[in-house]
């Protein structure tokens, strides 16, 4: 502690953003400061009240800190350190389920509306839509009430007429790419359509209900129908007007809630005038309540387009969110806290009610979660007398088939949940006939080779190494392990009995049937198994592995074994020269040749 004050001391006034490190180096929270000095000297030179904020000091052994030129850098460096670092302590919100928009590029000639997840700069978006309509059911409206082309097709003013489809017989379409419609026509048509996204609907509706009569007066009962539920489909979009707002403003409302142990934040969505839909999502940590609202933004606007020129929330300390808000949109964005008792202010409380509804409805779910996640770190830490909390932990297993085609795995849980994105998987290249020793031994020596690399699955130590297997394996794995002075726990599961196995203890350690502690480690072998066997399947089905070796005449088991006990690895048997391969003991002239041949002519 004397250190990590000293170092407080010697800190800057100006802004950053700082970085605080557990025993292993690990990134447990990350933060931004107006002044660093000032900030981060009040973790260790105050008493802490909140318990979190406790729990996380007692776990920094130290911490780094950058320099920025303002708090607007200072909220976006922060805003990247969290997404790459991922740390315990700070809100991290998981990939919410992504809501359809409709899109249009209006730097067309032509253009046309689309359904799209996927988000870029060049588009304008309308949505998200939720709670009852979709966007393919708003899309379904815009097509029957406009005549706006469906097709893909490339159309230009230089481009040569060509005949109409079916969709201008039915009356559907303007037909632009037979030239029966000006640019400047499409355009005032496209700017109809933006109007009732927007939340005007009084066109479409009349537009609608004319077509509706023609259609049963011809006879089309059919079409009438259909024009008779996108009406119906319009009337839920209308119920949805808060009338008290009187315009067509677009707002998203945001507010935290917690109850103590468990927090959420409720997200109103409002396009046009009407409540478009409302998210709530749990939130696990968090330090302080500003710094909250400002993580959960930024992570949200990650996700999801910025389409709004004002955002709502309880707090006054807003003026960086809006300027990097504003450059991030390349518009203005304003952010509210609303005076008591006015028509945002209710929006507010209307969001803290479906908030609070939230963590009520769910409170027994999310005590479960809680004790099949943080709280079964706890018991495992117990159970097996582990050194610390196991908050990362890493389990690998090897899967072959007959001794080809040998992969392994790495599956991470971080903070006793799945991270898939963290997962890695390994071709072994070192071993050639059934030997999950040799190779589990290949597999962990990488890893380990790749401690201080860029990519974060394997730049942050692990608290817990799990390997799939007994003793054995387990020896393999201290062996490694060791080299590299690994100190923190490692374990292995053996499946038959589910006994876990340490390093220098003869017995084995039985959790108990069911509990949370056996849970946590049967989920990281089962993920790992998986994930290993649907490489192993993926390599066989492409016929590709061991770089060509397997299907080359006359390369057997044997010959393999002996390529791989001279050259070590698949890529020095590539790069080896005619003279080698031949002079290589159990491989005749005729085979090196025609391995010579295959890696140098790429056939």
């Amino acid at each position: 502690m004397d250190i990590i004050l000293d170092k407080v001391k010697r800190l800057p006034n100006d802004p950053g953003v700082y970085i605080m490190k557990d025993k292993d180096e690990n990134v447990i929270y990350v933060g931004k400061a107006k002044n660093l000095k000032k900030r981060v000297s009040q973790y260790f030179l105050r008493k802490q009240e909140h318990i979190k904020v406790r729990n996380m000091v007692k776990n920094v052994v130290d911490f780094d800190f950058f320099i920025v030129n303002d708090e607007v850098e200072a909220l976006a460096l922060e805003n990247n350190l969290i997404k790459k670092y991922k740390p315990y302590y700070n809100i991290l919100l998981k990939d919410s389920k992504t809501y359809a928009y409709i899109k249009i590029n209006l730097k067309e000639d032509y253009p046309r509306f689309e359904i799209s997840r996927r988000l870029n700069k060049n588009d304008k978006y309308f949505g998200p839509y939720m709670a009852g309509v979709t966007a393919k059911d708003v899309l379904s409206i815009i097509d029957y009430a406009f005549l706006l082309r469906k097709c893909k097709l490339p159309l230009a003013e230089n481009k040569a007429p060509i005949k109409p489809c079916l969709f201008k017989e039915m009356h559907m379409c303007s037909a632009p790419c037979a030239k029966l419609i000006s640019k400047a026509d499409y355009n005032k048509i496209v700017d109809e359509a933006i109007k009732f996204l927007k939340g005007d609907t009084k066109q479409v509706e009349s537009i609608l209900c004319q077509k509706m009569e023609i259609a049963s007066k011809n006879e089309n009962f059919e079409t009438a129908l259909i024009l008779r539920d996108r009406l119906k489909m319009l009337e839920k979009l209308k119920s949805r007007v808060i009338t008290s707002l009187g315009s067509l403003v677009d707002y998203d409302v945001f507010n935290l809630v917690t109850s103590g142990e468990f927090s959420a934040v409720c997200v109103l969505v409002i396009r046009g005038g009407k409540l478009q839909g409302v998210q709530t999502f749990d939130i696990l940590n968090y330090l302080d309540e500003n710094e909250a609202y400002t993580q959960f933004i930024m992570q949200y606007y990650n996700a999801h387009p910025l389409i709004v020129d004002e955002i709502i929330m309880p707090k006054m300390d807003t003026k960086e969110i809006e300027l990097f808000l504003s450059d991030k949109s390349k518009k203005k964005i304003t952010v509210t806290k609303p005076i008591i008792d006015s028509v945002k202010y209710k929006l507010l409380e209307m969001a803290e009610k479906n908030a609070r509804m939230h963590i009520e409805k769910n409170l027994e779910k999310n005590i479960k979660h809680v004790n099949a996640s943080i709280g079964a770190i706890k018991q495992l830490q117990k159970d097996l007398v582990l050194k610390h909390e196991p908050k990362r932990i890493e389990c690998y297993d090897i899967s072959h088939t007959h001794g080809t085609f040998t992969v392994a795995s790495m599956v991470v849980l971080m903070n006793g949940e799945k991270a898939p994105k963290m997962y890695r998987k390994f071709k072994i290249e070192t071993v050639d006939f059934i030997d999950d020793f040799a190779s589990m031994r290949e597999v962990l020596t990488r890893r380990m080779e790749k401690l201080n690399s860029e990519d974060i699955s394997f730049s942050s130590m692990p608290d817990l190494i799990v390997i799939d297997g007994g003793k054995g394996q387990l020896s393999i794995a201290q062996e490694v392990m060791e080299k590299y002075h690994f100190t923190n726990n490692l374990i292995s599961l053996a499946k038959r009995e589910e006994e876990v196995f340490k390093p220098n203890e003869s017995r084995p350690y039985i959790l108990k049937k069911g509990s949370y502690s056996l849970r946590l480690i049967q989920l990281a072998r089962d993920e790992a198994h998986r994930f290993a066997i649907t490489f192993n399947r993926q390599l066989r089905a492409k016929g590709m592995y061991r770089g060509g070796l397997e299907s080359i005449t006359g390369v057997g088991p044997v010959t393999r074994r002996a390529l791989l006990s001279r050259f070590k690895t698949i890529e020095n048997i590539k790069n080896a020269s005619l003279e080698e391969l031949e002079n290589t003991k159990g491989v005749s002239k005729k085979t090196a040749k025609a391995i010579f041949d295959r890696f140098r002519s790429g056939k």
